[in-house]
């Protein structure tokens, strides 16, 4: 075990030490550095960035607000799934509305919100108008597996409600919701922080985003955009594991969930 992981970090090592110098190497061919700086540069500014608290204002800020949207899409969808799936006169009214959610541009939904809404609000629905339809989607088709055969041996067997729930909906719903959440995440990230480029809400990583842009600051440009990938792929393994856990706890592994 302590072997593959030395062999793991050093695989790394070597991976990130090529992309490295292939980013000198094209930074170095362009001669531009106000389109493409060199990594000691981006690195330097971020790690100018790392001691403020600006900078760690505006990264809580961002994380509040985008996985409060992606914790908000993720209940709404659930319970609009299970709802649907259960009445059909409520799937006929509301299935519409998350395919005509599904099929609006990102950019289109932040512009409409601006002219409804406060602009500190616009990245949380921006992230929950986003994972709706995913969990919508996979909710509902994990509550269809359920029916038929596992229904009706839960018939036969005399199964109550609370049995039903944990012997025969759970198990099943599981993989497909563990399945929405990690496509979501990725989507509601990328989502809330395309609004707060747009929407400029205070102490945000857009904001900071869109000032760099602004003032061609090239190296605070790639700076931040770093941050917003730590950040995600931090978050992603974060989720990732809760949901491991809790798919464990639920008897599913990780292979039905695929």
């Amino acid at each position: 075990m302590e072997n593959n992981r030395r062999k793991s970090f050093v695989r790394g090592v070597i991976c990130f030490a090529f992309w490295m110098a292939v980013w000198y190497g094209f930074s170095a061919a362009l001669g531009r550095a106000i389109v493409l700086p060199t990594p000691h540069a981006v690195f330097g500014t971020l790690f100018s960035l790392l001691p403020t608290a600006a900078f760690w204002l505006a990264c809580f800020g961002s994380v509040f607000r985008i996985f409060f949207g992606l914790v908000a899409g993720i209940l709404v969808g659930v319970l609009l799934a299970c709802a649907c799936a259960m009445h059909r006169l409520v799937n006929a009214i509301f299935a519409p509305l998350v395919s005509v959610i599904k099929a609006t541009p990102v950019a289109s939904i932040i512009i409409l919100m601006l002219f409804i809404m406060d602009k500190s609000a616009v990245p949380m629905v921006a992230a929950l108008l986003m994972v709706i339809p995913i969990v919508f989607g996979n909710v509902k088709k994990g509550i269809a597996s359920a029916q038929g055969e596992l229904a009706e041996v839960a018939t036969v067997y005399e199964f109550g409600l609370l049995k039903r729930l944990r012997y025969l909906l759970v198990p099943s719903v599981l993989p497909y919701f563990s399945a929405a959440c990690r496509s979501a995440l990725g989507l509601a990230w990328k989502a809330g922080i395309a609004a707060e480029v747009i929407c400029y809400p205070k102490h945000s990583i857009g904001a900071n985003l869109n000032n760099a842009k602004v003032y061609l600051e090239s190296e605070e440009l790639y700076a931040w955009t770093i941050v917003v990938i730590v950040i995600s792929v931090l978050i992603e393994r974060g989720v990732v594991a809760l949901l491991d856990w809790s798919m464990k706890k639920g008897g599913v592994s990780r292979a039905d969930a695929l």
